[in-house]
């Protein structure tokens, strides 16, 4: 008998075969799978995906909770108290600033802001009522406020004979062409001795003449 006598099998023997290698494997398979280790890797794996797959929803709950509560939320609870004059307490106009204008009941930042970049323009104010001036005052708002405010006047002096035209000009009293009838006066007259000059120039007003008085000097 030869070698190959060994290897001869028959069709029953080779189906037999076959089956117990597919047992092997599938043994070696389930041995595999069901190794406490592999276990334990299914079970994190597993529950690594269910965590990922959770935690975006959870996130976006909470997402949505914070806009609700924002929408809801009152708008002035996002702003810091700011707290106001009572009754009988009052703030002097030409020292205050922006701050202490925004304690009168009445005023926010944005009307602190003009009184105060008026009053710079003007020099300083010399009557409560010059606050009429301020763009964007009615008289609801005067009759409002005043009532908190003192004043002790103040006025930053223009020196008409010797102020440039720039420096006139910019006086909120002081028009184009009026400051250019100054300077001109000025040039071929020579120096202005008093208000009343003034009054006789068409250029200026009654009214021009009572707001300019407190702050001109004639030196």
């Amino acid at each position: 008998m030869g070698w190959k006598d060994y290897f001869y099998f028959q069709k029953r023997d080779k189906t037999a075969i076959i089956l117990l290698l597919i047992l092997i494997v599938l043994s070696c398979g389930i041995y595999i799978v069901t190794k406490p280790d592999n276990k334990e890797k299914v079970k994190l794996n597993t529950e690594s995906k269910h965590n990922s797959d959770v935690q975006p929803d959870v996130q976006t709950q909470k997402d949505e909770i914070k806009n609700i509560k924002e929408r809801i939320e009152p708008k002035q609870s996002r702003y810091p108290y700011q707290e106001k004059l009572k009754p009988g307490e009052t703030i002097e106009l030409n020292s205050a600033d922006t701050s202490n204008l925004k304690k009168v009941p009445g005023i926010g930042i944005g009307f602190a802001n003009k009184i105060v970049k008026y009053r710079s323009s003007l020099g300083g104010y010399v009557d409560i009522a010059q606050l009429k001036e301020v763009w964007g005052m009615d008289d609801d708002l005067y009759n409002k406020i005043t009532p908190y405010i003192t004043i002790i006047p103040k006025a930053k002096m223009i020196k008409i004979n010797s102020a440039d035209f720039q420096e006139l000009n910019k006086h909120p009293y002081i028009n184009y062409k009026q400051a250019q009838i100054i300077t001109d006066i000025r040039e071929r007259k020579g120096k202005i001795e008093s208000i009343q000059r003034l009054t006789l120039l068409e250029e200026f007003t009654e009214k021009d003449i009572t707001q300019l008085k407190p702050y001109l000097t004639f030196d």
